[in-house]
């Protein structure tokens, strides 16, 4: 896990990271494929804000980033 709390997830871009939300996490009435995570390009610097079930299989930006390499 990162100092910023965002972990690199395997087989995605290394500059890739996510982090599910703190309040979702523990409220009883979000459903567990509705739950926040915070995703974000570690290169690019952008963030996005998706839900468990909508997470992307790999960060938008893998074919236009000169920097993209494979965790």
């Amino acid at each position: 896990m990162d100092l910023d709390g965002m972990s690199v997830v395997h087989r995605k871009c290394r500059f890739w990271r996510e982090l599910l939300d703190e309040e979702d996490r523990f409220d009883s009435e979000v459903k567990p494929r509705d739950r926040r995570v915070h995703c974000s390009c570690f290169v690019e610097g952008l963030s996005w804000e998706v839900t468990v079930g909508t997470v992307p299989a790999d960060c938008p930006l893998r074919s236009r980033c000169r920097y993209y390499a494979e965790a």
